[in-house]
């Protein structure tokens, strides 16, 4: 009997122990069990929808992005109609590189609570291009200055109710200040031919600067801007004002890789060459395949005078071009990088032959003093047949707006 009994005992202590790392002991396995039984899981476990998105936002601020993922559609399997899970897995989805998964879900939620989440809006926005993101945009801005005046009128209470109003309103001002420039950014490159696009750009960072005066990301855009309109001076200030703001961000909020990476192309184009340098030897680290970050590491050290640096920054472009890399199919930037191989030194005004990111504004200016771009490569249209042209950045993460998802989580970034 002892022995039976004591055998009985051993089975039930392992149930216990296999029951408690799954459910009980390890609150982490709890999350997965329920994460990867579905919405059965929900009654089950005894886990409130309540409790589930308390628990995927934990999850996201610590950058476990896939397992609150799988929570999110859990809670959407049992509540199908739920626009709030929808427009944060929506995020997460963009945030994994899965556009069309975030696109769907977005679409999804519009149709059932169009006037409810200005994120969806601007996901979508950041999602579409040309007038079709301008739009989108603007849908989401409507629901943002919705969302400041009811900040507004709760922040004229007193105690609690007042404080967490004028929380409100700072919140609301700086997302704001974000979709403005989002606006203003697709104006600077997708709607750059349309008529007026540098007038109506400028009055929405204009704006975007008055709910925001410390945003990087508007000062980054009135420099692209100014430097668009020839105006090279101010365009110097605003980049330095840019690496100073980013540079005096709270502890956890870092800039993206591809705010950082434009922020570099402007340094450079201003020839602002050593903290350009450092941002981009930062990006090399970040992402060793990107052949562009490479190209244009290697031509500013050469600027630098560096040749040796230059060489191994060329040669990692050369292979990666070489391995069918992020720059494949592109001969022009192959033939670039032989010709500064074979170089020891870049002068100043033969900086455009080797990199142009102004080209279509060049060529306009180039039409408008009569020059048809084609002939025999006169003095104005040049540098446009030996020039690389180097388009705007096209973003690698297209749900991030300012902030990167590798050192801060996203719940903290600037970000709408």
């Amino acid at each position: 009997m002892a022995a039976l009994l004591a055998a009985l005992l051993q089975a039930l202590v392992a149930c216990l122990e296999r029951g408690i790392e799954r459910l009980g002991g390890e609150p982490e396995r709890r999350w997965e069990v329920i994460a990867e039984m579905g919405s059965g899981a929900l009654k089950k476990a005894g886990a409130s929808p309540e409790a589930i998105r308390a628990r995927a936002r934990a999850l996201v601020e610590r950058g476990e992005l896939e397992k609150a993922l799988r929570l999110y559609v859990a809670l959407l399997q049992a509540t199908p109609d739920d626009t709030g899970a929808m427009d944060a897995a929506a995020e997460i989805l963009a945030e994994l590189g899965d556009g069309e998964g975030a696109r769907e879900l977005a679409l999804r939620s519009v149709d059932l609570a169009p006037d409810a989440g200005a994120g969806k809006y601007v996901l979508l926005g950041h999602l579409e291009h040309g007038h079709a993101a301008v739009e989108a945009f603007e849908r989401g801005l409507a629901l943002l200055m919705r969302e400041l005046r009811e900040a507004e009128e709760g922040a004229a209470d007193g105690g609690q109710a007042g404080r967490e109003g004028r929380a409100r309103i700072a919140e609301a001002k700086k997302r704001i200040a974000a979709v403005l420039t989002a606006i203003a950014k697709v104006y600077l490159t997708d709607c750059f031919q349309d008529v007026g696009a540098a007038a109506v750009c400028e009055r929405l960072l204009d704006r975007a600067l008055l709910f925001d005066s410390e945003s990087p990301e508007s000062c980054q855009a009135l420099a692209d801007l100014r430097l668009s309109q020839g105006r090279k001076g101010e365009a110097l200030a605003l980049v330095r004002r840019t690496v100073d703001l980013c540079e005096a961000l709270p502890d956890g909020l870092v800039p993206s890789y591809d705010f950082r990476a434009v922020t570099a192309r402007l340094l450079v184009e201003l020839s602002e060459y050593p903290e350009a340098e450092r941002i981009l030897e930062g990006l090399a680290a970040e992402d060793a395949l990107d052949t562009e970050v490479w190209y244009l590491l290697g031509l500013c050290r050469m600027l630098l005078g560096k040749p040796a640096e230059c060489r191994a920054a060329l040669g990692e472009a050369k292979q990666l071009l070489e391995q069918g890399g992020a720059g494949t199919g592109n001969p022009a930037l192959m033939e670039q990088i032989h010709d500064l191989l074979a170089r020891r030194f870049v002068p100043e005004d033969e900086k455009e032959r080797f990199w142009n990111p102004r080209w279509w504004v060049q060529g306009d200016r180039a039409q408008a003093r009569g020059g048809g771009g084609g002939g025999d490569g006169g003095e104005g249209g040049g540098v446009a047949g030996t020039t690389l042209n180097l388009p705007v950045l096209s973003p690698k993460h297209p749900g991030e707006s300012f902030s990167t998802r590798s050192e801060a989580p996203l719940e903290g970034r600037i970000q709408v």
